[in-house]
């Protein structure tokens, strides 16, 4: 089977200002080959580049980048060493699955400290639940062991857990989901097609864009600036773009962890349902607040009119706030849409596995606790992450975030991919902030997550602090933290 090629000019593009000013600069051994190496890999790592995918030919790849083809090949000859491609007859060299993550006490290959994921722990009780699932759910093993639409006491419970917030729902609005990250791709391939017009805030979470371009469609921009929005843009742009599905994280961001003002919701729901759009609201974070926990209002209850009501999608997930492993997630949306999507879903998967149903029914019963138990844990990891920034490193700011997992930070300078490729060197690995947005843009943040154990978000800091000097700064470009593409 040939793998699928990346083209140069793309692979150009995504790498984005990866070079020193200087052979030398900020390289550990002074050679550019390893900067491009590096570059390549921590596109792999952050999935910017999916496995089997074939590199470009060491010539093209060599006149697009402006350096010798000597210095493609030895960076490639890297990359296969490393694990990261292997050769195949037929196709090059082509990227392989990254390697998995070690298991609890075991060191990564190369990394002692790993912010490149943003997910917490999981929660301390959750093999308490498991042991209960036998007890309360007897029938388990009786059931076929999985679904596509969900349990309906699952479905009851992620219910009445927005009716709770202020959105009165019914179970039938309810499609259990193998997790966000699975809605998003349902929904996205369910709902757009191609040359369809898509909307997604920017920074945003790099693998909804993914599922938005995958199918096809043209993908626009709402900018997210570092200390919020701006209203009047964000309102021209979606009434402009008139998109068939926009993709929104209105509580506790990612990557900034800011939230949508009140009053611009309505509006923003105003001119997207005149402009006859669907609205994806990923709620993924929305109950992780930091300073206590409290009840988070849902997006859609910001609308003013049943059809607009029923144009916005909801997607949430227990990935961040019980465990990432329990793979549970959920779209609310009208009944109508809920058969469509479950009719589309069966083309794919088989549904959602029964035991984890269970378990996450259960867990939804101590939700409130859990939530208290994050908010305390999150607020005292944010607080460590703060404060070593303001004292290691005081130029550079980071996001007010009011809940979620990370901070978006703005480190003054084009660097974050090669203070990213230091800092890996030092054992610390961290996705650069062009990951969050188009290829070049935000070389001027870091996404920092403030979910790894608290010692270890110190010894991060003090990395940072060794390194930024090493890491050279890109050519300015053009785009910026409010572009708009």
């Amino acid at each position: 089977m040939i793998a699928q090629r990346l083209s140069a000019h793309r692979l150009s593009q995504l790498l984005g200002e990866w070079r020193s000013p200087s052979p030398g600069a900020g390289s550990a051994a002074g050679h550019r080959y390893e900067e491009l190496s590096e570059s390549v890999g921590l596109l792999v790592r952050d999935g910017a580049i999916s496995p089997g995918t074939a590199l470009p030919a060491e010539r093209p790849l060599a006149e697009t980048l402006g350096v010798s083809r000597t210095t493609v090949a030895a960076a490639y000859r890297l990359l296969r060493e490393s694990g990261t491609a292997v050769s195949r007859q037929g196709s090059g060299t082509v990227v392989r699955s990254p390697r998995p993550l070690p298991l609890a006490g075991e060191a990564a290959e190369g990394a002692r400290i790993d912010l490149s994921t943003a997910c917490p722990a999981g929660w301390e009780g959750l093999p308490a639940l498991g042991e209960r699932v036998l007890g309360e759910f007897p029938g388990i093993f009786a059931h076929p062991g999985y679904d596509t639409l969900g349990l309906p006491e699952l479905r009851r419970a992620i219910a009445d857990r927005f009716a709770r917030r202020g959105l009165p729902t019914a179970p039938e609005q309810i499609m259990v989901t193998l997790g966000a990250q699975h809605a998003i791709f349902l929904l996205a391939r369910t709902l757009l097609g191609r040359g369809d017009r898509a909307l997604i805030e920017s920074p945003s979470y790099p693998h909804a864009r993914e599922a938005l371009a995958a199918t096809g469609a043209l993908v626009a921009e709402l900018p997210v600036g570092h200390g919020g929005v701006d209203e009047r843009a964000v309102l021209d742009i979606a009434a402009r773009v008139a998109p068939r599905l926009a993709y929104l994280i209105p509580d506790h961001h990612n990557p900034t962890g800011l939230s949508m003002p009140r009053e611009l919701r309505g509006r923003l729901i105003h001119a997207l349902s005149a402009a006859g759009s669907h609205v994806i609201a990923d709620e993924t974070t929305a109950e992780l607040v930091l300073g206590g926990p409290r009840l988070v209002e849902p997006f859609a209850a910001a609308a003013e009119l049943p059809h607009q009501a029923d144009a916005i999608i909801t997607v949430g997930s227990l990935g961040k706030t019980v465990w990432g492993g329990l793979r549970i997630g959920w779209i609310r949306a009208a009944p109508e849409l809920i058969a469509r999507l479950e009719s589309a879903r069966r083309v794919s998967d088989l549904g959602t596995g029964a035991w984890e149903q269970a378990t996450a029914a259960l867990a939804l019963e101590q939700y409130d606790e859990i939530l208290a138990d994050r908010s305390r844990e999150l607020t005292a990891k944010h607080r460590v992450l703060t404060a070593g920034l303001g004292a290691r490193l005081p130029g550079w700011a980071a996001s007010a975030a009011q809940g979620g997992v990370c901070l978006w930070v703005d480190i003054g300078e084009q660097r974050s991919s090669a203070l990213s490729r230091a800092a890996a060197r030092h054992g610390v690995r961290l996705t650069p902030g062009p990951r969050f947005g188009s290829p070049g843009v935000f070389e001027r943040f870091l996404r920092l997550p403030f979910t790894a154990p608290e010692d270890e978000l110190v010894a991060a800091v003090e990395v940072l602090a060794e390194v930024r000097g090493t890491a050279p700064a890109a050519a300015p470009i053009l785009h910026g933290a409010d572009a708009v593409i």
